[in-house]
């Protein structure tokens, strides 16, 4: 990940999908890169986002954490 102020912890909300960030805050989240980049350009239309996915882990316990 690019920016080191943003750490995994804090995309947890977002295990499973598609996260587009600006200036290294969370702009737009979707099921696909797609979704997640267009969700993006609607609320910062003039900035390019960069999108990850946020992986899930499940674990044989049944916890799930951020890989």
């Amino acid at each position: 990940m690019k920016d080191a102020n943003l750490r995994w912890a804090d995309l947890a909300p977002y295990a499973g999908r598609w996260v587009a960030l600006v200036r290294g805050r969370v702009a737009g989240t979707g099921w696909t890169a797609g979704e997640a980049r267009r969700a993006a350009k609607r609320s910062r239309p003039k900035e390019e986002p960069q999108v990850i996915f946020v992986p899930a882990v499940e674990h044989p316990n049944g916890c799930r954490h951020l890989d």
